[in-house]
């Protein structure tokens, strides 16, 4: 049963408007491209990828190509339609990461869940969505991620870094109303909040702090990997630049992880 959280966050996201702004995204990321530049033909080329939360297609621009076989999903159909009508040769499907039920045991050699996508979810949903991914991997398969950092200051919905200033009238005025929009939105849902030794539910920018999002510290999302069946190889920090578990990173917004399919039963 999907928690309030979780039922949120898709509403956020099952939105003509919010899949309309994610086609503008047409990038990758720092930490994306150094993944890419050092594990690129091992874990994409020729290889049968799920690729998880694309939105709109960002990462399919990139992966498609490489991959020998492309399978997209997002529990948006928005984002899905319009994933499709940008790239109608692929292969793209409305699902959900915590139920995956269409793909069988060990169908892939590597998953992929980018921009911080998992986060969207619960601590349930996020541990339903691990457990769905561990069983569709091949023996040994990788699996990579992001994922917003604990490590880093929280946000504020009053903080004026929050409002970008315009000298277009008609511009600054849609900048102040999303500004409000943050802070309307904040304390309506400020009580959904969650603060754990593990991890966190925090408000953030990203959807305008509609929903807390899912931050964790690098030794624990390690450690959560771990007892989950998964082992990490890297960790990349936003900048691109490798980093370790227990080096600080609390300027960086996310972490990157390259993980792979452990040889050891899930705890």
């Amino acid at each position: 049963m999907p928690s309030d959280l979780d039922t949120l966050n898709q509403r956020f996201y099952q939105s003509r408007a919010i899949a309309d702004w994610y086609a503008t995204k047409d990038f990758i990321l720092p930490e994306e491209q150094a993944f890419m530049d050092r594990h690129g033909p091992e874990v994409v080329d020729g290889k049968a990828l799920l690729d998880i939360g694309i939105g709109a297609g960002r990462t399919t621009r990139f992966l498609l190509p490489r991959a020998g076989r492309y399978v997209g999903v997002d529990y948006s159909p928005d984002m899905i339609a319009t994933a499709a009508a940008r790239f109608p040769d692929a292969t793209l499907h409305v699902r959900d990461a915590r139920d995956l039920s269409a793909y069988a045991d060990g169908e892939f050699d590597t998953v992929v869940f980018s921009f911080n996508g998992m986060d969207c979810l619960s601590h349930e949903g996020r541990m339903a969505a691990l457990a769905e991914i561990h069983r569709v991997l091949k023996p040994r398969g990788w699996f990579v991620f992001s994922a917003h950092n604990r490590g880093r200051p929280p946000a504020s919905a009053f903080s004026l870094a929050n409002l970008s200033v315009s000298k277009h009238p008609l511009r600054m005025w849609r900048n102040a109303s999303r500004y409000l929009l943050g802070i309307s939105n904040w304390l309506r849902s400020k009580n959904l909040a969650i603060q754990t030794q593990e991890y966190a539910m925090r408000h953030d920018s990203g959807n305008i702090f509609e929903v807390p999002m899912y931050y964790i510290d690098k030794p624990q999302q390690v450690a959560q990997l771990a007892r989950l069946g998964f082992e990490v190889v890297t960790i990349i920090n936003a900048k691109g630049k490798t980093t370790t578990v227990d080096e600080p990173d609390a300027g960086s917004p996310w972490i990157f992880f390259a993980t792979r399919k452990s040889d050891s039963t899930p705890a």
